[in-house]
């Protein structure tokens, strides 16, 4: 289960590698994203959109167990799409107020760290901005792993995505401060899965004990 530190370490280390990163529902990752108000927004719009035209989810957004999130921005393959594009708490000054903390309270923990042993089991300091501000814009695809418009239920399999690259820091990726970090693409997926009804004309969430097994 990756923090963001991790992320974040591997994109601007000078020995940095594609990597794909996956947190599925009990990732803390997936837990923040969930509860970020741009992403609660989305899924909510999705919901709608799923309970106004049921048939056209039943029939073009079936979940497909053959597929697996990869190093690519192509999108999940026959899946609704809602984008998010920069939302708020993703600008530069955000972003660089938290990165600064975060990587200040790694440089003190290294510091002391030889002074005092016990300061190399201390976390750096990832606060909730850091986390959501390193996501940036993002798609939600979506698929149903099984659905009933007669009952009006369906078992939805949210896929978040976003790529942390150079191009998505812009004129930032020049700073002097990066000048030796490698910038390479992290492939960043978060998944969860939903038990909706909306048999009494309201949207509500099943318990998470009676989703049904996820197909995709």
């Amino acid at each position: 289960m990756p923090q963001i530190g991790d992320i974040l370490d591997t994109f601007f280390s000078p020995f940095s590698s594609e990597k794909l990163w996956i947190m599925p529902e009990n990732d803390n990752y997936t837990k923040i994203v969930r509860t970020w108000q741009p992403v609660v927004n989305s899924t909510i719009r999705i919901k709608a959109s799923l309970k106004i035209d049921c048939v056209k989810w039943s029939k073009n957004f079936r979940s497909d167990p053959k597929w697996k999130p990869s190093k690519t921005d192509n999108p999940k393959a026959r899946a609704h799409r809602d984008f998010v594009p920069s939302p708020p708490g993703t600008d530069p000054a955000t972003c660089k107020s938290a990165f600064i903390v975060y990587v200040s309270s790694k440089a003190v923990k290294a510091a002391a760290a030889p002074l005092s042993p016990t300061m190399r089991l201390f976390p750096e300091i990832q606060t909730r901005n850091l986390y959501t501000c390193s996501v940036g814009s993002f798609n939600i695809y979506t698929t149903v792993d099984a659905i009933d418009c007669t009952k009006k239920t369906a078992s939805v399999n949210f896929w978040m995505y976003n790529s942390m690259s150079k191009r998505s820091f812009g004129k930032f990726a020049s700073h002097p401060a990066f000048a030796l970090s490698g910038m390479k693409t992290q492939f960043m997926w978060w998944n969860w899965i939903e038990n909706v009804d909306w048999s009494s004309g309201k949207m509500s969430v099943a318990p998470r004990s009676k989703l049904a097994k996820p197909s995709g």
